[in-house]
Parts: C-alpha cells; sequence; structure tokens
C-alpha cells in the first residue's frame, strides 16, 4: 500500500490549529513518523455543506489507504466525503459526532437534510472507532451511539471530556492517539 495519509477534519466554529488536533498532529508525525494534515473547512463560524464538500474535493487526495479523523461537524463531513469518493480501505475516527439533525444545534441541520446512505459507505471502510464523552452537552452522546451503530463501529465512551474542545483541558486527547495508533497497527 502507498503511504499513509491522515487528514484532520475539525467541526463547526473551529479551525485546524484548535484543541487537541495540533497535539494530534505532533505524536502521528513524532511517533508514527505519518503525514498529518490538518483540514482548515473556509468559514467554520457559518458553514456551507456544498463550500465544505469542495473545499475537501480540492485539498484531500483521494486514494485508498487514506486515514479521516473528523470532529464534531467534521464527522458528518467525513461521511459525505466517503460517499461522493470512488475510495476503499479508508480508516475513520470519529469525535463527538452526529449523523442526524440534533436539537443543540439546528444551525447545522443541512449537514444532515439528506441522509447517509450507509450500504454505500460501509464497504469502503477498513477500521472505525467512535469517540463520545458522557457529559457531552454540545452532542450528547447517545447522538454519538446512534452513528457509531450505523458504522458497525467500536465506540468509547468516555466518563468525561464534555465536547472535546479548549474550555480548559482538551489541549491533548490521549484517547484519539491510541485508538488511531491500534487501527493504524492493524492496517
Amino acid at each position: 500500500m502507498s503511504e499513509q495519509l491522515i487528514y484532520m477534519f475539525h467541526g463547526y466554529t473551529s479551525f485546524a490549529h484548535d484543541h487537541w488536533f495540533p497535539w494530534l498532529e505532533k505524536q502521528v508525525e513524532d511517533q508514527l513518523d505519518m503525514p498529518f494534515k490538518k483540514l482548515n473547512f473556509p468559514d467554520s463560524n457559518h458553514p456551507n455543506e456544498a463550500a465544505w464538500d469542495l473545499y475537501c474535493d480540492q485539498t484531500i487526495d483521494a486514494r485508498d489507504g487514506i486515514t479521516l479523523v473528523g470532529h464534531s461537524l467534521g464527522c458528518i463531513q467525513v461521511l459525505h466525503y466517503l460517499a461522493q469518493h470512488d475510495i476503499k480501505h479508508v480508516n475513520v475516527l470519529l469525535v463527538s459526532g452526529f449523523d442526524e439533525p440534533i436539537w443543540t444545534l439546528p444551525e447545522l441541520d443541512a449537514f444532515t437534510q439528506h441522509p447517509v446512505d450507509y450500504t454505500d459507505i460501509l464497504p469502503k471502510i477498513a477500521h472505525v472507532t467512535v469517540i463520545s464523552a458522557i457529559n457531552d452537552n454540545s452532542v450528547p452522546y447517545p447522538y454519538t451511539l446512534t452513528m457509531a451503530r450505523h458504522l458497525h463501529s467500536k465506540f468509547v465512551l468516555m466518563p468525561s471530556g464534555h465536547h472535546f474542545t479548549d474550555e480548559g483541558k482538551d489541549k491533548k486527547l490521549p484517547i484519539v492517539f491510541d485508538e488511531l495508533k491500534a487501527m493504524l497497527k492493524n492496517d
């Protein structure tokens, strides 16, 4: 297989340099010696699905064997990307995501307006893990659990962590690196 490429999809009101994303990039590059590209979607304060799709098309090398890591709104964007590209053997790691409209963030309903066709994307996935926190108030964990079930995924429910954003302590997120490392080891 060709060189492993890892892409990080941030979420709503976030940017590539936020939260635990730079820390994860450093861990992957230093410990796994793999290239890690943090995406920086246009206008994340007012996200537009078509603009995000176009950005992905222009930025990601759509090839077999890539790894896609998503956080929050970035998770549904990972699923959109998979649905739109003829790629296979893709590793997927999703944190605090959703695949249906959620009452806490109605402004993002456009991203879930068309249900994900899991019969199309499941054959493209090699390994998948979904992570949430029991005390996530932004994307309540039952939404993330539903997405994990749709993906036939391993599901990790953390006892705390909220939405895994910068509200204090989330500059590192070891569970994500551990799950990513295990996933890549099994490749």
